[in-house]
């Protein structure tokens, strides 16, 4: 590469970097003094620490950890790589991994991602050209600094694999190894083998080289004092020296002045948003109003004596901007101007009437900043940690209020602050009203958004909780049913944006949380709220049993006998129909999430939320009779109703029988009472389908059953349910295809069973799929007949005795070196052309999609193991 060569996105590191730098000392100094007083590191920081008589630059113990793990990357046979370093903010994360770059430079093509806010499709287009460009391919080493949300790395990685198929390469190495770095305060415990971790804590060793390091800066700098980002770290992140610094630096600090109200906006923004900061022509600005006769000095020179604290860069956009040297040191002056009575509340409440919210039309990143301080929400809090703080600690609700009701005013287009605020009404201050009005107007500002919607519909379903009691008057009842219905409503509309939604429609997916995934929250709060609807009328004293039966559709409201002490609630009861539709609700929101729930799972290793699943379960049980009532006309109606008491009247619902491992007993239960519905003149197709799958599911539980179905009798019934499809041509069915590569594969025809259940997915689920992993329930085995489908709990067991979770194993690839995994699957031979990956089965060529896409490097023979999942074959630990 030549020096100079750049890109809109990426900073593109060159080999021969600083080489032609100027050999100026007071240049050289001053880079070094800007480093160690907190500002990013540069290139020139290395190369002079690399220069004879310089000292070297100081690395942290997991340097080589690091560098390891990334040298390690180009070594595997896959298209991509990804690294990830989880730091602690101000720990010296992003310096070492620059560091690695630096030291990889002649290995590597390297460059760091420079403007976060790109499209993933224009960072991912410039990396592989990066890659092209020049007399060799080479892998190019990106650094990715604080996307902050892991869906967004994701997606970066995909548009990255999307690029090396339209271009058509064949690497015998990776085209990218993507270096993230995330901030994280709280790293994951079990992290996986492609990921390290550094905390604020320096280990002895790193002690000992900070220490000699500060005798070197001592005997060459003279203004070592102000230090900070050197000295935080020099003294293993000690409050107590941030809290002495800053207090002494704040000695004189008048409240009221300019330079105390910068500092204040500075320490606020810089405590709560990452990479926050102030422009640089607007602070001078800001100085300026009350000092005219210090308008033309810099920034620095009008801070004085508190500049020490200053940061003063120029960000991407070639803009001057500042921040303060570190998080702890912002922390701290917000600490310090509260025993000054300037409190976290009254400082935002400044900043957002102030000249710098004013002039912010110029100024993007301070909207979107000042925008993240007050709404984003840490997973374990209901509010930002700014307003968790002034609620909690300072205890004023209605500074609260006060300040989301002047920033909802103050971004007009901004959905999400109202939506804060009425959260912050109905959760904090229980007034449902307001509450309800700031919702309305979130709506307003965004009604294509089912996330923002979301709101009206928990708050409707908080009110209503507040009205349930037991032993409700008929009064009480009504006003408890109309906020019910209510609820609903809200929660029903949600859902339908939802079902509009799609990713494009969902703009901006580098500052927003959750872009991809399908919003079931209007589906889950629906289920919510008739659960706490059968709660209170199984209360009701005159009308307890009766209102369980009318509830589970087994009595109407006319048939309930009335009397003096209850046709006050029957008359209430008749004006609510909704009530006699919740079963039927609740019956389509639990086959959602049974089909949610068993076929995907969350992306990476995210466990699925226990609750849902205990939640969703509990509330159907309620609604499902365990009775056979009097209009039961025939065995197979009964049949039905025990199975969905076991929550096996489903294709999925069976799947999770296994994923469940219900006692052998139990299952054979269940297997007969398919087998009676299978026999019966009422059968469907469905049941059909139902039928051979409780073979494979009892097959998998107790092989040694006598119930279980000859194979080729279920081949039989499956080639004529196939046949009936083929005359029918509905829409395809997944599920029946599904079982067709299990029963049938590698038979010929099994190559339109493939793209049949592409379409049938496509269809029915890749909608509210998108984003979530598609569960491999099977796999293909050693033995013969149904023992050759092997079920994915099986290979789980091989692991039992692991300290490791399963989960990081099977995102690692180490289940496929287990010698038992090996000995219970097939490797299936094939081939990969043009990226794609095909089964190769005698003459037969089936086409199958990769678990991994970054395991297809070039055109040549492979082996996998194959798995099947609702969306189709899979293959898994392909080898070359």
């Amino acid at each position: 590469m030549m020096e100079g060569d750049s890109r809109p996105c990426l900073d593109i590191l060159c080999e021969n970097e600083c080489v032609n730098a100027e050999k100026d000392t007071k240049a050289c100094k001053s880079e070094e003094e800007y480093f160690y007083r907190g500002g990013k590191v540069s290139w020139v920081n290395f190369h002079l620490s690399e220069m004879p008589g310089s000292q070297p630059f100081i690395k942290r113990d997991k340097y080589e950890d690091l560098k390891n793990l990334t040298e390690k990357q180009s070594n595997l046979s896959r298209c991509l790589g990804c690294v990830n370093l989880f730091h602690y903010p101000g720990c010296g994360g992003t310096t070492l991994a620059k560091h690695v770059l630096w030291d990889l430079r002649k290995t590597f093509k390297c460059a760091v991602l420079s403007n976060n806010l790109a499209k993933a499709v224009t960072i991912a287009g410039q990396v592989t050209d990066l890659y092209m460009k020049g007399e060799r391919k080479q892998t190019v080493l990106l650094l990715v600094d604080d996307l902050e949300e892991y869906e967004n790395i994701y997606e970066l990685r995909k548009c990255i694999l999307d690029e090396i198929e339209q271009k058509n390469m064949n690497p015998k190495s990776p085209v990218v190894i993507i270096l993230s770095c995330i901030r994280s305060e709280n790293p994951p415990e079990s992290m996986n083998t492609e990921s390290v971790c550094i905390t604020n804590k320096l280990s002895e060793k790193e002690q000992s080289l900070f220490e000699k390091k500060l005798q070197a800066i001592q005997e060459s700098h003279a203004n070592h004092e102000t230090f900070y980002g050197f000295l935080i770290m020099k003294n293993n992140f000690q409050e107590s020296y941030v809290k002495d610094a800053v207090h002494k630096t704040f000695k004189d600090l008048q409240v009221s002045s300019k330079k105390a109200k910068l500092i204040s906006f500075l320490a606020l923004l810089n405590s709560y948003v990452s990479n926050s900061s102030l422009l640089g022509s607007v602070c001078e600005s800001f100085l300026r109003s009350k000092d005219p006769l210090h308008g033309n000095k810099p920034l620095e020179e009008q801070m004085n004596p508190y500049s020490g604290l200053l940061i003063c860069f120029t960000n991407s956009e070639k803009t001057k901007r500042v921040r303060l040297a570190h998080k702890m040191i912002a922390t701290q002056c917000c600490e310090e101007l509260k025993t000054k009575q300037r409190s976290r509340s009254k400082i935002t409440k400044d900043l957002l009437s102030s000249l710098f919210v004013k002039e912010m039309d110029a100024d993007n990143l301070l909207m979107r900043d000042i925008q993240e301080m007050l709404i984003r929400r840490q997973i374990s809090t209901k509010f930002s940690q700014l307003i968790e703080y002034i609620q909690g600690v300072e205890r004023n609700n209605y500074q609260c209020i006060e300040i989301l009701t002047t920033a909802a005013e103050l971004f007009e287009k901004n959905a999400v602050i109202p939506q804060a605020l009425a959260r912050f009404y109905y959760i904090i201050e229980k007034n449902f009203p307001k509450a309800i009005e700031w919702a309305e107007r979130a709506k307003k500002r965004a009604g294509y958004n089912s996330f923002v919607a979301d709101t009206l519909g928990q708050i409707y379903k908080n009110q209503m909780r507040s009205k349930c009691k037991p032993d409700l008057s008929p009064d009480e009842l009504d006003e408890f049913l109309q906020v019910a219905e209510k609820a609903i409503g809200a929660f029903q509309e949600e859902q339908d944006l939802a079902n509009k939604e799609s990713p494009a429609d969902l703009e901006n997916q580098w500052t927003r949380k959750r872009p991809m995934i399908y919003n079931t929250s209007g589906l889950f709060g629906e289920l919510e709220v008739a659960g706490c609807v059968f709660d209170t009328l199984s209360m009701l004293y005159p009308l307890k049993e009766e209102m369980k039966k009318f509830l589970k559709n087994d009595l109407q409201i006319d048939s309930i006998c009335i009397k003096d002490c209850n046709k006050r609630f029957i008359r209430v009861l008749k004006r609510r129909p909704f009530l006699s539709t919740l079963k039927g609700r609740v019956k389509k929101v639990f086959v959602f999430y049974e089909t949610y729930l068993t076929y995907s799972k969350p992306n990476q290793m995210k466990d699925e939320k226990d609750y849902i699943t205990k939640k969703v379960s509990d509330c159907f049980l309620k609604y499902t009779s365990s009775e056979c009532s009097g209009h039961v006309k025939t065995k197979a109606e009964d049949e039905r109703k025990y199975l969905e008491t076991q929550r096996a009247a489903s294709f999925p619902g069976l799947l999770h029988c296994l994923c469940e491992r219900r006692d052998p007993d139990t299952m054979e239960n269940i297997y007969q009472s398919w087998q009676c519905i299978y026999n019966s003149s009422t059968k469907t197709k469905e049941d059909e389908l139902n039928f051979i799958l409780a073979n494979f599911v009892l097959n998998c539980i107790n092989p040694e059953s006598e119930n279980i179905t000859d194979p080729t009798v279920l081949e039989v019934i499956l080639k004529d349910v196939l046949k009936d499809e083929e005359e029918d041509k509905p829409k395809p069915s997944a599920e029946m295809y599904f079982l067709a590569l299990l029963l049938l594969w590698p038979q010929e025809g099994t190559e339109s069973y493939v793209k049949k259940i592409w379409k049938g997915f496509g269809n029915h689920y890749e909608n509210y799929l998108r984003s979530r992993l598609i569960v491999p329930h099977f796999f293909l085995g050693q033995s013969s007949g149904l023992n050759r489908i092997v079920h994915k709990s099986k290979i789980d067991t091989c692991f039992a005795h692991f300290s490791v979770p399963i989960n990081q194993l099977w995102q690692s690839g180490e289940v496929w070196k287990n010698d038992n995994v090996k000995s219970l699957l097939r490797r299936v031979d094939g081939r990969t052309e043009g990226h794609k990956v095909f089964a190769q089965c005698g003459n037969v060529k089936i086409r199958v999609q990769p678990a991994n896409r970054e395991d297809i490097r070039r055109d040549n023979k492979v082996s996998f193991f194959l798995g099947f999942t609702i969306k189709g074959p899979v293959a898994y630990d392909i080898q070359y």
